[in-house]
């Protein structure tokens, strides 16, 4: 059976609200999320990730960690933005066979 990666994606909103959506997937039992942020939001990102993982003690760890970069915008006006996409993994998961 395939396992599904949820992903979140880091924007404007406070940081409380990327906290408890990745706290809510885990609860529910994901295996993998996978929190992606761009630019300015990329320390927000690792905040959530971290505070997490501090919250829930050793249920948590962390897979690979991406960082890029990407074009964004109009042809002419396109500029590098930088990404980061962090795994978290659920350690208190069985993965399904």
């Amino acid at each position: 059976m395939s396992q599904v990666i949820q992903e979140i994606v880091v924007g404007e909103k406070p940081e409380g609200s990327y906290t408890l959506e990745l706290i809510n997937l885990l609860g529910k039992g994901a295996q993998r999320v996978i929190v992606k942020a761009h630019g300015r939001n990329i320390s927000k990102a690792v905040y959530v990730t971290e505070s997490v993982r501090r919250l829930t003690g050793d249920k948590i760890g962390y897979g690979k960690i991406k960082i890029y970069s990407t074009e964004v915008g109009e042809l002419k006006e396109e500029k590098s933005v930088p990404v980061i996409e962090i795994e978290v993994i659920n350690l208190g998961v069985k993965p399904q066979s």
